[in-house]
């Protein structure tokens, strides 16, 4: 960041060869002339190149979670005048790649408290890192005047608390198209390793010369495919991660206004919350239903697009933000952490099925009202794990669509109980209450009729599930060894 001052730019064009060094703090060169291969004069740049120096204070949460997520904030001071910095090159185009704002008072802007709440959340912004850089700038000329080079020095202290914890500096040399000849870059770069100087490809990035916390993960991890051998803790910190930073896209649009961004944020959410019911019980249960809880009452904050920008600067929304953060880090997965996610997915998928064929083999027109209720939450949990496989195959697909249709009669099969329990018979009139009752018995008979229906259809709809069941079972218990051996003779019999 010490090297993006306004001024920073080079205003050569075309550039020719480009060499870096990391030369120590103190290193005295000399002057860098030798008439007999043409380097005949050094002088410093002036205009909008002269030498300057750029004081700037990092603004970040203790833990420089806006830093590992690629955001830089911060304060700078330039030829005595301050100004508002914010920069990112990886959350485009909701955040600029590079926006300075003059700076009218001590607080810090709207505008970039805005755009960097969804990175900070509850956490408090700070000074957290302090720089300060001298930079010059030279031209190297030939025997006739020519330009063939510029060289830039920079000269950069990192202070944590008052206490400088770097010091480097860095020399570049940028030929002008292809006026610097091999002899000429040759002999600077000699007589710059003389003292000391290290030949480099790239600088360490500002992160890097920072150092710890600055170069810790990411809140919002790269996104990678997942494998079935993965473990269940990668695949998990995979996915949620992903899903954070898709999260993250989504609000930042809608903070922009961008169309569709609000259904957006809303589709991510939901995405998160069908991994954490896809993942019980694999995950602590108590911890994975509250996460789910906090999830529920947040989509239905969101429900309303209008309070959608409140909403999303409020305690609720950042608390989930920061919950979930932290669950893509430290899942509550126990001791199973570890087993490959493939077979750990497939075998709940497996339980999931054999506990829906044995709710509904309890059904019957008799049953309790709790048994029907309970064979409802079992396809639920049925779907909700064909959600989460590493790679769905068709079976799995039909399992998903099947479990579906019959859930979506067992609503009805439901419903009416549900919504009669919640009736407060005591508030009402007797009049109201000989409406509700006449109402009522229609809707018990409708209720009766697709529960008859439901039955029916559970007989044809058994065999095809106990079959599925029984497949998911024997995939999901069979080593890996031999499920590539009865894919070869599979092979060969073709």
């Amino acid at each position: 960041m010490a090297r993006q001052a306004r001024r920073q730019r080079t205003v050569l064009e075309p550039i020719g060869e480009v060499r870096r060094f990391e030369l120590p703090f103190t290193a005295a060169p000399g002057r860098l002339i030798k008439p007999e291969i043409g380097l005949c004069s050094i002088a410093l740049r002036s205009g909008e190149h002269k030498p300057y120096t750029i004081d700037v204070t990092v603004l970040d949460a203790p833990d420089l979670r806006l830093v590992r997520a690629g955001v830089w904030l911060a304060h700078r001071v330039v030829d005595g005048r301050g100004e508002w910095y914010l920069a990112s090159d990886q959350w485009a185009p909701w955040l600029p790649t590079e926006r300075v704002e003059q700076m009218g008072d001590v607080d810090l802007p709207e505008t970039f408290a805005d755009l960097v709440r969804p990175f900070r959340r509850g956490a408090p912004l700070g000074p957290v890192v302090a720089l300060t850089c001298d930079r010059e700038e030279f031209t190297l000329r030939g025997d006739r005047a020519e330009l063939l080079a510029v060289l830039r020095d920079d000269r950069v202290q990192v202070r944590s608390s008052g206490v400088v914890t770097a010091s480097y500096r860095e020399v570049t040399i940028a030929g002008v198209e292809d006026r610097l000849q091999s002899p000429q870059i040759t002999w600077l770069t000699e007589v710059l390793c003389g003292v000391g100087a290290s030949r480099v490809l790239e600088f360490p990035t500002l992160a890097q010369r920072i150092g710890a916390p600055a170069t810790g993960l990411s809140d919002f991890p790269p996104p990678r495919d997942c494998k079935p051998g993965d473990s269940l803790e990668q695949v998990w910190s995979y996915r949620i991660g992903r899903r954070m930073r898709e999260v993250t896209h989504a609000d930042l649009a809608l903070r922009a206004r961008a169309p569709g961004a609000h259904q957006d944020l809303v589709e991510r959410l939901r995405e998160i919350r069908a991994q954490f019911l896809g993942f019980i019980p694999l995950l602590d249960p108590a911890w994975a239903r509250d996460l789910v809880a906090e999830l529920d009452g947040l989509l239905a904050e969101l429900a309303d697009p209008d309070r959608a920008d409140t909403v999303v600067n409020g305690e609720r929304y950042l608390r989930v933000l920061d919950r979930l953060v932290s669950a893509v880090r430290a899942p509550a997965l126990g001791g199973q952490a570890a087993e490959p996610a493939g077979v750990a997915l497939a075998g709940e998928l497996g339980a999931r099925l054999g506990e829906f064929v044995i709710a509904c083999d309890a059904l019957g027109m008799s049953a309790e009202d709790s048994a029907w209720q309970s064979a409802l939450a079992a396809a639920a949990g049925v779907i909700d794990s064909c959600h989460v496989q590493i790679r769905p195959s068709a079976r799995v697909g039909r399992i998903g669509e099947r479990a579906a249709r019959l859930a979506r009669r067992l609503v009805d099969c439901v419903r009416v109980t549900e919504e009669y329990a919640g009736l407060d018979v005591g508030s009402l009139t007797s009049r109201e209450a000989f409406a509700a009752g006449r109402r009522f018995e229609r809707l018990f008979a409708d209720q009766g009729a697709a529960r008859t229906e439901f039955l029916a259809r559970w007989a044809r709809q058994r065999p095809r599930l106990v079959r599925d069941a029984e497949v998911r079972e024997e995939a999901a218990s069979r080593p890996k060894a031999g499920r590539a051996a009865g894919k070869r003779r599979s092979r060969e019999k073709r």
